[in-house]
């Protein structure tokens, strides 16, 4: 026992670092003193916990802002309409909503059939109702989209910026590129999976602008075969072939020893050496430290796309990734930088 005491004061050391003085941001003001010396929040060190809170806020202000500027825009339409806001609406969208199909109420019957567990005949109404409120709302959202792409708009909300790593990463593009995207991915993910093409498109419209970064998350739990897929993937690396190797796994529903082998023969590398460096467990650390990053960063689920620090969950649409990429390029070659939004906490 004699031991435990140092041994404890070491990890509380280790936990509380850094405590070196730093300059703190210009305005910021401390948040307690200690001996006349100043303690400031940016000193504290950011837990997983209050990352997710920090994103979850940002969520509900963008949400809560493009309300806001959706009303605006409404307003000042239906103002030189010279019409009320909902006669506005109506006149711009009301012709396009129609009634249902019967083949758009069977087929909406048929997906929730367990759910309602009622006769069509008796829910038929209310299924209508529902599709047209669908529509309606998607028509409405067209309309919105087309005021703001009209508009002079420009957010100036800043997201928040996780602080990835990006030493010793599988990259594509140069590393002084305006832009990275950071993807952290689970390669039997059916939703990571569904993003592949998109993000393909994307690294083929901007090339050398954007530095492309994959990072291991599997979530093991539930995809039990993740784990050893990511280290077939960086095996196959060692041959130069990972991207390659990477895009064939997220095409394979059963993952097996044999499937590890047979990929490697079709992209022509070697497949002996493949299942040695695999079954040496070689890369079994290194991708276990890229899934605890993530989830010291607060990252939970795949996939997980940052780009430029700027976390987006699941699988979102191209638009989506796209629009973030813009937006990051197009405040790099305003500022003239050749980095822009850091990766910084």
């Amino acid at each position: 026992m004699r031991h435990a005491l140092p041994a404890l004061l070491s990890l509380w050391l280790a936990i509380a670092a850094p405590l070196a003085a730093e300059e703190p941001p210009p305005g910021e003001q401390p948040v307690a003193t200690l001996n006349g010396e100043a303690i400031y929040l940016s000193d504290l060190p950011v837990s997983p916990e209050e990352r997710k809170l920090r994103q979850r806020l940002y969520e509900l202000q963008m949400t809560s802002l493009g309300n806001n500027i959706a009303n605006r825009l409404l307003e000042a339409a239906a103002e030189e309409a010279t019409a009320e806001i909902e006669d506005y609406v109506n006149r711009q969208i009301g012709h396009k909503i129609g009634a249902p199909t019967n083949k758009e109420i069977s087929a909406y019957y048929d997906s929730q059939r367990e759910k309602i567990n009622k006769p069509l005949k008796e829910v038929r109404q209310q299924i209508i109702v529902l599709l047209q409120r669908q529509k309606a709302s998607a028509h409405l959202a067209e309309l919105i989209t087309e005021l703001r792409e009209a508009a002079e708009l420009e957010i100036r909300l800043d997201p928040p910026r996780l602080p990835v790593s990006l030493e010793d990463v599988r990259s594509r593009g140069p590393e002084d590129a305006a832009v990275t995207v950071v993807e952290y991915s689970d390669f039997q993910c059916p939703f990571c999976r569904r993003v592949q093409p998109f993000l393909a498109e994307l690294h083929e419209k901007y090339g050398d602008d954007v530095r492309w970064v994959f990072k291991d998350l599997p979530l093991v739990d539930i995809h039990p075969e993740a784990m050893r897929a990511a280290q077939a993937a960086r095996c196959a690396g060692e041959q130069g072939k990972f991207w390659e190797y990477r895009a064939k796994l997220f095409e394979q529903e059963l993952f097996t020893d044999a499937m590890y082998s047979d990929l490697a023969k079709e992209l022509k590398i070697k497949a002996s050496p493949l299942m040695e460096c695999l079954e040496s467990g070689k890369f079994e650390e290194p991708v276990l430290a890229e899934k605890v990053e993530a989830e010291r960063l607060g990252i939970e689920g795949t996939p997980a796309i940052l780009v430029n620090g700027i976390l987006s969950t699941g699988a979102r649409s191209i638009q989506h990734y796209d629009t973030l990429i813009g937006n990051e390029l197009k405040a790099a070659r305003a500022t003239g930088a050749t980095e822009v939004g850091a990766l910084n906490p």
